[in-house]
């Protein structure tokens, strides 16, 4: 009989590991959304008679280690001890915990179930029963939902050894290959029912290569693509590191991943381990073994330095402490701060020195959006699709230690082909608009039998990330649409109460007028946005240029608001036109006590000079600053897109003509070496230097062209006063009309050509005064 401490030591363990697993409140309006996924799981626990009690308390304390990793409430745990059947009237597994839901009601069902567990005598039967541990696994497993992850963990120390189990036939010498033929039997079950097998075996007596087939024979996980999460057999020279090695393995069966913890023994002082939470987490769990719980005060801290909460929500995440004051607690956070985070362990006073180990196990929950373009494709017809990754929060994933180990990918579905995938990517190659933006793209060609209807699915894989699948769906068109639209968006920066502003372009080549609606989908409750118009009209025959906003909250918060605008028919519900869209809320320049107060006669004479002084050299740096200029890019007499200069450009600022959606010119900011530059020159118009070195001037109020086709004239926001400063004295009037001999003026050169290129922009549109 094996009795002691580690013995009565396990029930708490257990029950503390179970308890741990039911995770923090979700925010109702995202918890369905992108909660982490439920699994089923059934812990089989071996209890042979050659354990010691070390290697039991180990086993038990893993297993509790591995219940607390689990990262969603709607998940459900079974605990199985197994030994063999000897004799008549023994059971080769005891269920001491039925399948249980983790909520409330089920932790405490759990916390009493757990203490039944024990270590199995001579009477009991003191084998190791691999076959019958598997099949009451199975057994209790077989309730499991379709679409749930059913997983089997196996802890043992040793091999199959049955040879004193009548069970498996009456000649002792043939038991264990009796037993070998049934084991393979459950396992090939499992793999019909679709079950996972995870072996975790440690000690000098294990059978590696019976365990590898337990894993290789049983169901392969459904992020099996991914070496971290394919069954595999783990093996440890001892018990000390069991909880270590599961905790890896049940990340890897989960889908999840664990990052390195430390382990300590600290003095009087205490002492600090660090865990560290990457940005693309959304779910996690910062673990901590304790040897002896009673002596040990645990303080959690932030990457940021701050002490974060036991219970409730703080900072933007969501926590929850479970078992305190056991041998295992876990503090669980949603939505964790990304980063480094600090686990202060005080020792007691009087209490013995011991060893405290922490680690962290965390799964990122993403939201793919998919676009395609054009959104009502022909069969045959080669369409271009876009993938943004976004978590729970609406963060747009950009960033490559963000993004690193991520793949995207889009899949095809429909009538009349086998499925179609396509990988994705995000490397600025065409038809990849800028590389490392978040947003994944690439050409897929709808096959020439497709009918029907389509479906675009975006597929992303990753360790440790697991996300919804939205598809994106739409019929075949038998023929080029008559309606078709363009988004143009050129704000990407404003202030909390702002206004972000672009265009629809609408072209109706139908005999009867349409009328759509624009809708913004994505963003946060925070930035109180709205966008207008919502509704608009194109007639038959008609091109129409609609100003488009997006104004945000006075109380909008700070930071990257990503979303998509769609741009849909009322009359067929189809989507003419959809684009992703990123526009950052940056905080009010503040320009307050920029002067210090006047503190006596004297000292305001020398204020109001400096005053004068100051004022005279802003304005001088008013009339080179580009901040206030907006560019307007033409082809022909059709203005195809605006840009405004960002705040504070100061005397130049960069820009880029690239082709968006549909082939159309766009304008976009751009500071690498290839960009076009600006500045103003002295008589209020524009210098534009080209990627080639050339130099073009935009006189005010004109057009100048800059390249095949395409020419640019800009609106100013500020008073042309201002903006058309007189040449200083002293100076030549090149550029400028000089009177001839006989009384008529003469115009320049620079003229000449700017009246020459706009001759035929006679016919002048409403907002021809823009430029």
């Amino acid at each position: 009989m094996r009795t002691g401490a580690s013995i009565r030591l396990f029930p708490a363990l257990l029950a503390l590991l179970i308890l741990a697993a039911f995770p923090v409140p979700a925010h109702p309006r995202d918890a369905e959304s992108l909660a982490p996924a439920p699994i089923d799981f059934v812990v089989l626990v071996d209890e042979s008679g050659s354990l010691s009690t070390a290697d039991v308390a180990a086993e038990r304390a893993a297993a509790s280690v591995l219940a607390l990793g689990e990262v969603s409430d709607r998940s459900r745990v079974a605990v199985v001890g197994f030994g063999s059947v000897t004799r008549q009237g023994q059971a080769p597994v005891d269920t001491v915990c039925p399948m249980t839901r983790l909520d409330a009601a089920g932790r405490e069902q759990l916390s009493s179930c757990v203490s039944k567990l024990h270590a199995r005598t001579d009477a009991e039967g003191n084998g190791t029963d691999f076959p019958a541990a598997l099949t009451q696994g199975l057994s209790l497993l077989s309730g499991t939902g379709e679409n749930t992850p059913k997983i089997m963990f196996l802890l043992t120390d040793g091999r199959l050894d049955v040879s004193d189990s009548p069970a498996y036939g009456a000649d002792p010498a043939s038991r264990n290959a009796n037993g070998t033929k049934a084991l393979a039997q459950k396992v090939a079950q499992a793999r019909s029912d679709k079950v996972q097998i995870w072996p975790l075996g440690f000690g000098s007596g294990i059978d590696r290569q019976q365990l590898d087939a337990l894993a290789a024979g049983g169901y392969q996980s459904r992020c099996a693509e991914l070496p971290s999460a394919r069954p595999t057999a783990h093996v440890t020279a001892g018990s000390s590191d069991v909880s270590n090695v599961l905790l890896t393995a049940f990340a890897g069966a989960r889908c999840a991943r664990t990052t390195p913890g430390q382990t300590v023994e600290p003095v009087d002082s205490g002492a600090d381990l660090h865990v560290t939470i990457p940005p693309v987490a959304t779910d996690g769990s910062i673990e901590v073994v304790k040897q002896n719980p009673g002596a040990v005060a645990v303080t959690y801290y932030d990457p940021r330095g701050r002490k974060v909460p036991l219970q409730g929500s703080a900072y933007g995440s969501a926590f929850e402490l479970v078992g305190q004051s056991g041998p295992v607690e876990a503090l669980r956070i949603r939505n964790p701060y990304p980063g480094t985070w600090r686990v202060h362990v005080q020792v007691l006073d009087g209490a013995s020195a011991q060893r405290i180990t922490a680690t962290a196990i965390w799964q990122g929950v993403l939201r793919s959006y998919i676009l395609v373009d054009p959104p009502v494709p022909t069969a045959g017809q080669q369409v271009t699709a876009h993938v943004t990754l976004q978590t729970r929060q609406g963060v747009v994933l950009t960033e490559p230690e963000q993004l690193a180990g991520i793949k995207v990918s889009v899949r095809l579905t429909g009538k009349g082909f086998p499925p179609l995938t396509v990988a994705l990517a995000d490397d600025g190659r065409a038809p990849d608009a800028r590389a490392h933006d978040g947003e994944f793209s690439a050409h897929i060609t709808v096959p020439n039998t497709a009918t029907g209807t389509l479906s675009f699915t975006g597929v992303m894989v990753g360790e440790g990330i697991a996300g919804d699948q939205r598809p994106y769906s739409t019929e075949l068109a038998t023929s080029a649409p008559l309606l078709t639209g363009a988004i143009l968006f050129e704000d990407r920066q404003v202030h909390p109460g702002g206004i972000a502003r672009g265009s629809v372009e609408l072209r109706n080549q139908d005999s009867s007028a349409h009328h759509l609606r624009l809708a913004w989908t994505g963003g946060s409750a925070q930035s109180s946005l709205t966008v207008g118009p919502q509704q608009m009209t194109v007639a038959a025959g008609q091109t129409v240029h609609v100003p488009m906003r997006l104004v945000f909250g006075k109380s909008a918060a700070l930071g990257a608001v990503p979303g998509s605008l769609t741009l849909r028919d009322e009359a067929s519900e189809q989507v003419v036109q959809q684009a992703f869209v990123t526009v950052r809320v940056v905080p009010v320049p503040d320009f307050m006590d920029r002067y210090g107060k006047a503190v006596g006669a004297a000292a305001a004479l020398v204020l109001a000079l400096l005053v004068l002084l100051g004022l005279r050299w802003q304005d001088r740096r008013r009339a080179r600053d580009t901040s206030d200029i907006q560019l307007i890019l033409y082809r022909d007499d059709t203005e195809l897109s605006r840009l405004r200069a960002p705040a504070h450009a100061g005397r130049e600022f960069g820009f880029a003509v690239r082709a968006g959606a549909g082939g159309v010119q766009r304008l976009l900011l751009d500071d690498s070496g290839s960009r076009h530059r600006v500045r103003r020159t002295a008589d209020g118009g524009l210098s534009v230097r080209l990627p080639g070195g050339e130099r073009v001037t935009v006189p005010r109020g004109r057009r100048a062209p800059i390249a095949d086709g395409l020419s640019l004239g800009f609106a100013d926001q500020r008073p042309a006063a201002r903006a058309a400063a007189p040449a200083r004295a002293g100076r030549g009037t090149r550029g400028q009309d000089r009177p001839t001999a006989s009384g008529r003026v003469r115009r320049s050169r620079g003229h000449r050509e700017a009246a020459s290129h706009n001759a035929a922009l006679s016919a002048r549109r409403p907002y021809d005064d823009d430029f």
